[in-house]
């Protein structure tokens, strides 16, 4: 089970199920299919380390996900 807690959002913490290894990217999309809001541009940490769409998680990671904020 991978636990992905959405930071400074509604949405809370969503648990997802793993079989094998998948992309972050194939996660957040379990993760928008289960909750049915669109998670526009995030910031993803695993163990302290910024990790992007292309990095693989597995069963027991934990992620904090933020929204990506800009300004100036």
């Amino acid at each position: 089970m991978v636990t992905v807690n959405f930071k400074l959002t509604d949405i809370g913490r969503i648990e997802i199920s793993l079989r094998r290894q998948e992309t972050l990217a194939t996660v957040l999309q379990q993760c928008r299919r289960q909750s049915g809001i669109d998670l526009g541009a995030i910031i993803a940490v695993r163990c302290g380390q910024v990790i992007s769409r292309n990095d693989l998680v597995q069963d027991g990671d934990e992620i904090d996900v933020f929204p990506a904020i800009s300004g100036g």
